[in-house]
């Protein structure tokens, strides 16, 4: 019996019973894993905002294309310059580019649009916030 009181029970030497760090691993594991998740989301939203800037900014500069060379049709048939007609163009080729066009303004053979892309994947994210739109602007025409 009294080797078993100074002996060193399973209190004295053994630390299986306290509970230390036992777990932590699994906890900053978790912590990795969810720093690295935000990081990936980031960079994805910023990959798709940047595409839409990209298809905003191709919209404006084939509707402000479409909508010079409907000036410039127009002018060389002898035909009172019409801004109607340039503007239509460019609408026509904003839609096809799945844009809206915010502006059109023709002077001349010169025509400068602006478009505005929604961005889809952002939008459902942020749809509380309201639709999250992309906007470009573009200029064309003869020099």
């Amino acid at each position: 019996m009294k080797q078993e009181a100074a002996g060193g029970g399973a209190s004295d030497g053994d630390c299986s019973d306290s509970f230390g760090d036992h777990g932590s691993a699994a906890l900053w594991s978790l912590a990795l894993a969810m720093v690295l998740w935000v990081f990936a989301c980031a960079v994805i939203m910023a990959g798709v905002a940047v595409s839409g800037r990209h298809r905003a900014a191709t919209a404006a500069d084939l509707a402000a294309l479409s909508g010079a060379s409907a000036a410039a049709r127009i002018q060389l048939s002898g035909a009172a310059p019409n801004a109607t007609a340039a503007c239509a163009a460019a609408r026509a080729t904003a839609a096809a580019n799945d844009a809206a066009l915010d502006s059109c303004d023709v002077v001349g053979t010169i025509v400068t649009v602006t478009t505005t892309v929604t961005l889809a994947g952002l939008g459902h994210l942020f749809g509380h916030l309201g639709p999250v739109l992309v906007s470009a602007r573009a200029r064309a025409g003869p020099t």
